[in-house]
């Protein structure tokens, strides 16, 4: 559905997220319309929702979202996040916790338990290894939400079409030109893209970004899997410069997303072909 003409339910509960942010809105609403909205103290969940779809202006409405944005929590650690993520990162460090990376892939602790419980450690070995990796997996977590912010945020304030949801909401995280969005953050290109192009995997990424899409979609992890519409932000190097990453997303064009075609092998209905459009941003 595109927001630019018309709105539903399901879309005003990934935008508002609860009623608080709806009435926040209806307030603000009512001093940009001539029309009386009849504002009550105390109105039911359906009675909200049905009042934002009926009244629903894209242009108005999106002015006042975004504003409604700038005094949220996630807007303000995403404004200072780059300086927290340095922080967290040198903690990190100090600690010895290894490689910034995930111990185990998320939704998979049972299977990493069962194969350090397989292992000839002896029992205290066995502990210590979950005991760091749930550490690692904590911190990381922690970590990548602030970069996800932090670059949530640098979208935002790049194009003024840019409508971002007030609360987290699963697979929709912004409307570009008036269609959902989910920011995905990716450290890789995949082992895969690696495996194929070789030595020059760089050169062929930073030529092809259409192809990095992809991949991406091609080889994510079953137990996340999704052909919905995507923002997909890939590190092409483990430090990149702030600097870096504000250029690379103030020059990407968001008027003109790719359109990927991939197939997808799943283990309970083998392979599927898929049709998306995404935006792919390599940051180096």
């Amino acid at each position: 559905m595109n927001i630019n003409h018309t709105i539903n339910e399901i879309i005003v509960k990934k935008i508002f997220g609860n009623s608080h942010n709806k009435i926040l809105y209806l307030q603000k609403l009512q001093e940009k319309i001539t029309h009386d909205l009849n504002l009550k103290n105390i109105m039911s969940m359906n009675e909200l929702n049905e009042m934002i779809i009926k009244y629903w202006n894209y242009d108005i409405s999106k002015r006042i979202i975004r504003g409604l944005f700038k005094q949220t929590d996630k807007y303000k650690r995403g404004k200072c996040a780059d300086e927290i993520m340095r922080i967290l990162i040198n903690e990190w460090n100090n600690k010895k916790l290894g490689p910034i990376d995930w111990p185990f892939s998320q939704g998979q602790f049972d299977n990493f338990v069962q194969k350090i419980n397989n292992s000839n450690d002896d029992g205290n070995t066995k502990d210590d290894k979950v005991k760091l990796a749930a550490i690692q997996f904590r911190r990381l977590k922690e970590i990548n939400t602030l970069r996800n912010d932090f670059l949530e945020t640098l979208i935002f304030e790049k194009n003024e079409n840019v409508v971002p949801t007030l609360k987290h909401s699963r697979s929709c995280d912004f409307f570009i030109n008036g269609l959902s969005y989910d920011q995905k953050v990716s450290r890789s290109v995949t082992k895969q893209f690696k495996r194929d192009f070789g030595k020059n995997w760089k050169e062929k990424a930073i030529n092809n970004p259409p192809k990095v899409a992809e991949y991406l979609y091609k080889y994510q992890d079953e137990g996340r899997f999704g052909s919905d519409r995507r923002m997909l932000i890939v590190y092409l190097d483990e430090n990149v410069p702030v600097e870096n990453i504000k250029t690379k997303i103030q020059d990407i064009n968001l008027e003109k997303p790719y359109n990927i075609d991939f197939e997808y092998y799943h283990k309970s209905t083998e392979t599927k072909k898929y049709n998306v459009d995404c935006f792919c941003i390599l940051l180096h």
